[in-house]
C-alpha cells in the first residue's frame, strides 16, 4: 500500500481528494494547521468526515496537525511517501492585496519546505488559473503556453510558487505536474467563495450581493472533477515539470450561476462596485489535460449546485456556519 501525502488535508479540495484517495486504497497522511482565514470549525468537520471515510472502507487515514512552515511538524511525516498533493495554501484574491505578507511565506516558503523534504517523491502541485491575469476576451480560452501577467498578490505567489517547483524539477530530477484550478466549487466550498457566499445569504432570507454587472464570466469546475484531475495527474506522472489546466471547459456568467441558485431556493439580489484584483473572464482550454491525462469533466452545473445547496443546508443545522 502505497503513503501518499495531502497537504491542506481540512480544506475544501483537499479533504475530497484525500476521502478519494482512501478509496483508491492509499495509505493517506495529511496535514493541516487550520488557518483562520475562514472559521476553523469548518475544516474540523471536514477532517471527521474523513476519518468516517476511513472506516467505511477499512482505510488509513494518518492526520497531523501542524503547519508546513515549521520544519519539525513535516519531519513527522513519514520519508517514504510515493506522492505529495500540496493543496496547503492561503487563498482569497482581495484579501491578499490587503494582507500580502502570509501569501508568500504559506503559499512559497512552505512549498519550498515540502520540496525540500520531498524532492525523491513524486510531487502533484495546486495552481490557480489566477495566474494568467485579467485575459481579453477575445484570447479565450486560455492554453498553458500563455504569458502570465498575475494581478494580485495571491496569483503572483501561486506562479512564484510553480517557478521553484520547475527548478527543483531541473535541479533534483522531482517528478512535479502543477494543475492550473479554474474556479473551483461544490460541497465543502470556502464561506467567502461564491457558491457557498450566496446560497448562504439566500438561507437567511438576506440578498445575494454581485459585483458589478454579473456578466463577468468564470470557468466553474465542480470539486470532483478536479479531484478526478488530480488522480488522473499522478497515475500518468511522468519525468520533469509539467503544467495542466483543470477547467470545465464552460464559461457562464454570475447572473447565470446565480439563476441556477435562485431556481432552486428564493433569492434576492443586489448589486455592488467590483472590487480590485478579480478578473472579467476565466475559460479554460483544457486540450492538453485531455490528451495527456485523460481529464474529461462532466458534472452538470444544475447538478453541482444542488450538491451545494445540500451541503450548505447540513452544515447550517449542525451549526457550522454560525
Amino acid at each position: 500500500m502505497k503513503n501518499v501525502l495531502v497537504t491542506g488535508c481540512a480544506g475544501f479540495i483537499g479533504s475530497h481528494l484525500a476521502e478519494a484517495l482512501i478509496k483508491e486504497g492509499y495509505n493517506v497522511w495529511g496535514i493541516d494547521n487550520f488557518h483562520p482565514y475562514y472559521s476553523p470549525i469548518i475544516k474540523r468537520d471536514n477532517i471527521e468526515e474523513i476519518k468516517k471515510t476511513a472506516e467505511e472502507h477499512n482505510g488509513t487515514f494518518n492526520f497531523i496537525e501542524g503547519s508546513i512552515l515549521n520544519d519539525k511538524d513535516i519531519d513527522k511525516i513519514p520519508n517514504e511517501i510515493d506522492t505529495v498533493f500540496h493543496l496547503a495554501a492561503i487563498a482569497g484574491v482581495r484579501n491578499s492585496i490587503r494582507n500580502p505578507v502570509p501569501y508568500f511565506q504559506i503559499n512559497v516558503e512552505g512549498t519550498v519546505r515540502l520540496l525540500k523534504k520531498f524532492k525523491d517523491s513524486k510531487f502533484i502541485y495546486a495552481s490557480s488559473s489566477s495566474v494568467y491575469g485579467d485575459v481579453p476576451e477575445e484570447d479565450l480560452p486560455v492554453s498553458e503556453d500563455r504569458k502570465l501577467t498575475p494581478i494580485c498578490p495571491y496569483a503572483l505567489s501561486k506562479k512564484n510558487a510553480e517557478e521553484v517547483c520547475e527548478m527543483f524539477s531541473e535541479i533534483y530530477g522531482t517528478q512535479i505536474t502543477a494543475l492550473r484550478f479554474y474556479t473551483v466549487y461544490g460541497p465543502r466550498q470556502r464561506p467567502d467563495e461564491a457558491f457557498t457566499k450566496f446560497i448562504r445569504a439566500s438561507l437567511k432570507g438576506e440578498p445575494i450581493t454581485i459585483y458589478g454587472d454579473g456578466e463577468q464570466t468564470r470557468d466553474f469546475t465542480y470539486v470532483g472533477d478536479i479531484v478526478k484531475g488530480n488522480l488522473l495527474a499522478a497515475k500518468k506522472l511522468k519525468s520533469g515539470f509539467h503544467l495542466y489546466n483543470l477547467g470545465s471547459c464552460r464559461r457562464v456568467s454570475v447572473n447565470d450561476m446565480v439563476k441556477n441558485i435562485s431556481d432552486l431556493i428564493d433569492t434576492e439580489i443586489t448589486n455592488i462596485p467590483p472590487p480590485k484584483g478579480d478578473v472579467r473572464n476565466t475559460h479554460a482550454n483544457i486540450s492538453k489535460a485531455k490528451k495527456e491525462l485523460g481529464f474529461e469533466p462532466t458534472m452538470p452545473l444544475k447538478e453541482g449546485t444542488k450538491a451545494c445547496i445540500e451541503w450548505c443546508k447540513k452544515s447550517h443545522k449542525k451549526g457550522l456556519f454560525d
